[in-house]
């Protein structure tokens, strides 16, 4: 009886110190610099994060009301009613894991983050025109954004696709831009580089294939149409016809600094 006393309180006790530890002596504003310094020193200076509401639950559990993603210091991504649970089964491997939960775009986020830093995000029906980023370009826009996300070796790699796209008369001078009606591609980030491997648009007159990289907020991105001709009208004609490599096929090049 002694024997099973002397194991029944290390296997009781150690979780309640790691919770009175978690509780008491690990203050929220350590936690709350720790997340926005992450950011911070991922190697892209462009790029912050704001946490606000941060607080801590009882079993090594975190709540925030918002976090916000800033690019230039203007505001890119909001996530909100935010949660992370504390996840055991992956001790088993030697990694502390965290279930986050929240709320994006009116979308939905759900997802694994690890330590050290890996993780898989899954965003659902979240809406483009809820997104601050794309506001500033000058687009309107909307449609449901359905997204996988992985995070290894330092590097995020993102795939995606819009079913049901739609874009207003856009103040770029991408041309056919407002004609495409779904959208699907990858790419990874990594440091202060985007590397997009592809990223395919199609639409009412064609279909389009975006390629290429941007560096320290720079692109260097190449637009390939391939459009239906039959379909097209004058002025869709005169504005391509100056990036035309051959019959059917036109390379429209996007480079400069991010708007």
């Amino acid at each position: 009886m002694k024997r099973l006393r002397y194991i029944f309180y290390p296997v009781i006790g150690l979780p309640v110190l790691i919770i009175l530890v978690w509780l008491i002596a690990v203050p929220t504003e350590l936690i709350h610099e720790k997340i926005e310094d992450s950011i911070a020193n991922t190697g892209n200076a462009r790029i912050e994060a704001e946490v606000t509401g941060l607080r801590k639950g009882v079993l090594l559990s975190l709540y925030a009301d918002a976090f916000e993603l800033v690019i230039d210091k203007k505001p890119a991504l909001s996530i909100t009613e935010i949660s992370f649970d504390f996840s055991p089964r992956y001790l088993l491997n030697g990694q502390l894991a965290f279930l986050i939960k929240g709320r994006t775009a009116n979308g939905e986020i759900n997802g694994t983050i690890k330590f050290p830093l890996s993780g898989e995000i899954r965003i659902a029906r979240a809406e483009l025109s809820e997104v601050p980023y794309l506001s500033r370009l000058g687009i309107n826009i909307s449609g449901n954004v359905h997204s996988d996300i992985t995070i290894k070796d330092n590097t995020i790699n993102v795939t995606f696709k819009v079913p049901d796209l739609n874009i207003g008369d856009p103040s770029t001078v991408i041309p056919l831009l407002n004609t495409f009606r779904k959208i699907q591609g990858s790419l990874s980030l990594e440091g202060n580089a985007v590397k997009i491997s592809s990223i395919s648009l199609e639409g009412d007159k064609g279909y389009a294939r975006l390629k290429g990289t941007i560096t320290n907020g720079v692109m260097d991105m190449a637009l390939e149409i391939m459009p239906d001709m039959d379909k097209l009208k004058t002025m869709e004609s005169m504005l391509i016809g100056k990036y035309i490599v051959s019959p059917g096929y036109y390379v429209v090049p996007i480079k400069g600094p991010m708007p």
